[in-house]
């Protein structure tokens, strides 16, 4: 029994009866919503057993079918997001968390918390079996340095050059966009929007992106074509993971490098990272010993 069938004879098993005048006015409050929608038409066998059914169809049984279609299958489908809407998203979140793998690794290489409210960004490196945390404060004009094996805080005052270089290498938010903003994207780059089931990582409620094009290695002068995967939150274009591919020819395989995975904290708990490490910014040891780190 095909689809039409099904319906039609859905629609008899209702037994429902209406008054004529109340038909006429659902229906066309149904075609008068349906023509608002997308310029699409539903299949035709289903419309032909709408409007030509061998029973009596009650106007309220049509209305739905109509509305049903209008909301279900000819609405257009979700516009994408440009990439512009994911660097505006990410200019607009004042905290941020951001952990750096390489390929094939588990444990970040990196990690850092930003908070634009407080002026600081704290950095967690793992080199050696040696954990070290460093934190610019730009606000206070002091950078610290603390290694996880030691109690001992040493401090340095931010200069203005310091700080000017500091800002500089911090351009592209620890690697996690291609470039300082959506206008430089050069010309002949690609955006597109991905499946997510072609796609082996899975990050629930989010929509992946990929930005294509040609670069030039700057220090070989090589020409390298370069992917940069995006899965951005559905409902605020917030990326949750970033991916980085490249590869030396265009008819090779993409070879993955690194990824990040994003998170948006608090303020507070941006806060209390800090405080576990350092203590707190009224207290003497904040600052620790006022010599410079070697």
């Amino acid at each position: 029994m095909s689809s039409e069938d099904n319906i039609e004879r859905s629609i008899a098993e209702l037994n429902l009866t209406t008054r004529a005048e109340t038909d006429r006015r659902i229906l066309d409050d149904a075609y008068a919503a349906l023509s608002k929608s997308a310029h699409q038409q539903p299949p035709a066998g289903i419309w032909q057993v709408i409007v030509h059914s061998r029973f009596t169809v009650p106007a309220a049984v049509a209305a739905v079918i109509l509305l049903a279609f209008a909301l279900f299958i000819i609405m257009p489908a979700e516009e994408a997001v440009k990439i512009e809407g994911i660097y505006s998203a990410l200019n607009k979140a004042g905290n941020i968390h951001i952990s750096e793998f390489q390929a094939g690794r588990s444990v970040p290489v990196q990690q850092v918390w930003a908070c634009e409210n407080l002026g600081m960004k704290l950095f967690k490196t793992d080199t050696d079996n040696q954990t070290q945390y460093t934190l610019w404060d730009t606000k206070n004009r002091v950078k610290m340095i603390k290694f996880l094996s030691s109690n001992a805080i040493h401090t340095e005052p931010i200069t203005q050059q310091m700080l000017a270089d500091f800002e500089k290498s911090m351009a592209g938010a620890a690697d996690l966009v291609p470039f300082s903003n959506g206008k430089e994207v050069p010309e002949g780059a690609q955006w597109i929007r991905k499946d997510n089931q072609t796609i082996s990582i899975d990050v629930p409620g989010t929509k992946a992106y990929d930005l294509t094009w040609i670069a030039k290695d700057t220090a070989s002068g090589a020409v390298v074509y370069r992917k940069w995967r995006v899965f951005a939150e559905s409902r605020t274009d917030l990326p949750k993971r970033i991916e980085w591919y490249s590869k030396s020819g265009p008819e090779e395989e993409y070879r993955f490098e690194k990824f990040a995975v994003i998170a948006y904290p608090s303020e507070d708990e941006i806060t209390n990272i800090i405080r576990n490490i350092f203590g707190r910014p009224d207290n003497p040891e904040y600052r620790g010993t006022p010599e410079a780190y070697r």
